[in-house]
C-alpha cells in the first residue's frame, strides 16, 4: 500500500495538470517505470520499486522486506555499458565461484555499472522494512543526466546488504528488479 501512496506522490508532483480557456485538459507528460524486486543470494528480500521522470526530475520510490534490520542498505540504478543492451538480474549460476553468494563482480556482467547511486541509503527498521522515496535533479549534483540514464526499461535496481557468516557485508547484493514502463 505504501508504494502506493508514493507513487500516486510521485505523480502528483510529476503530473500537474492546467486547464485552458476552451476547456480543453493539458497535461505534462512523463514516464513511469515500477520494478517488482526479487531475492538474490537467498536473502528473502522483496518489494517494489518505482520511478517517475519528467523533464531533468527523477522520482525514486522503493518499499522492501526481508531486509537486515537497522543496517543501512546502499542501493543503485544499474545499466550496461552497451544502453541498447538490456540490464537483466543475475540467476544462481552469475556464482561462478560456487561459494553460495553472488557478488558484485558476479553480477555485473547482468545489471551493469552503477548509474545512480539512491544516495542516503535507507536503513532498515527494527522489522527489516525499508520506505525510501527521493527526487534527483538529473545533469546535477553529479547525477547522470536524463540521456545517460535512458532507456530505463533497459535499467534494473539492486538492493545490497547481507548478514554473511556472522558479518554485515553492505556490499553483498539481497534483490534486484527490472524496471518495466507502468
Amino acid at each position: 500500500m505504501k508504494i502506493i501512496k508514493g507513487l500516486f506522490f510521485s505523480l502528483a508532483l510529476l503530473g500537474l495538470t492546467s486547464c485552458s480557456d476552451d476547456d480543453d485538459v493539458e497535461v505534462e507528460e512523463f514516464d513511469t517505470y515500477s520494478a517488482q524486486l526479487s531475492q538474490l543470494n537467498d536473502s528473502g528480500v522483496s518489494g517494489t520499486a518505482a520511478i517517475s521522470i519528467n523533464d531533468n526530475v527523477l522520482s525514486v520510490v522503493v518499499e522492501a522486506q526481508g531486509m537486515e534490520p537497522n543496517m543501512a542498505h546502499p542501493q543503485h540504478i544499474h545499466g550496461l555499458s552497451d544502453s541498447s543492451k538490456n540490464a537483466t538480474c543475475p540467476p544462481a549460476s552469475a556464482d561462478t565461484d560456487e561459494d553460495g553468494i553472488i557478488t558484485i563482480p558476479e553480477g555485473a556482467p547482468f545489471y551493469g555499472e552503477v548509474l545512480l547511486p539512491l544516495d542516503d541509503f535507507p536503513t532498515a527498521d527494527e522489522n527489516g522494512n525499508i520506505s525510501y522515496e527521493r527526487t534527483f535533479k538529473l545533469g546535477e549534483n553529479g547525477n547522470p543526466t536524463k540521456e545517460e540514464l535512458a532507456n530505463i526499461e533497459k535499467r534494473v535496481i539492486v538492493l545490497h546488504g547481507l548478514n554473511n557468516d556472522g558479518s554485515y557485508v553492505a556490499t553483498i547484493p539481497v534483490a534486484c528488479g527490472e524496471f518495466s514502463i507502468f
